[in-house]
């Protein structure tokens, strides 16, 4: 049995770095389109396609893809652990999901306050006029800047540097006052019996 989930687990580990492959070939113009890019269209895209259900959306950002992979790391790590013939628990389970989640979060929030950081200078620095980049970027990030605004200040019209600010401020109060609430869940579950 050991050698059974052993196999699961490093098929479910391949099948992470192919749908990591196919993610990143979405990226590049007329890589789909390959022969390559087409046999992992077909083997990679209804798994991804399940986890495309708009929650994961932030403006014109996508995160179902990385949600996607982290649930494929989960199941790959259960299996490693059931090899390892260490018993799995409710309490070990609800640990790995809640440590996963968490770490999907987090990411997720990093990525987003280093492109807001990276914006905020660009714009104070003026760098940005006239080019088409940071329109785009732009339009991605507005929907998320304004929302977080907007949640605080109601509808009072804020300055575009004030908003950004403002989110970078709260995204990074979420990331480190996540650790201490995910630390917290963690003590709670580790004191589950079963």
């Amino acid at each position: 049995m050991t050698y059974a989930f052993l196999i699961l687990a490093a098929a479910i580990s391949i099948y992470a770095l192919l749908c990591t492959v196919r993610i990143i070939l979405t990226w590049i113009p007329g890589a789909s389109y390959t022969g390559f890019g087409r046999f992992l269209s077909k083997f990679c895209d209804p798994y991804l396609k399940f986890f495309d259900r708009g929650w994961l959306r932030l403006g014109s950002i996508d995160f179902s893809p990385l949600f996607a992979l982290a649930v494929l790391t989960l199941a790959s790590i259960l299996f490693q652990t059931l090899a390892g013939g260490m018993r799995v628990t409710l309490a070990a389970i609800l640990i790995l999901v809640i440590e996963i989640v968490w770490k999907v979060f987090a990411s997720i929030l990093l990525f987003l306050i280093v492109v807001l950081a990276i914006r905020l200078v660009v714009f104070l620095s003026g760098a940005d006029r006239n080019s088409s980049l940071w329109a785009q970027i732009d339009a991605s990030l507005n929907p998320l800047v304004y929302s977080i605004t907007r949640f605080f200040t109601g509808n009072r019209l804020v300055a575009y540097k004030n908003a950004m600010v403002f989110a970078i401020i709260l995204l990074l109060v979420l990331r480190i006052g996540g650790v201490f609430v995910v630390n917290a869940l963690l003590r709670i579950c580790a004191m589950i019996p079963f």
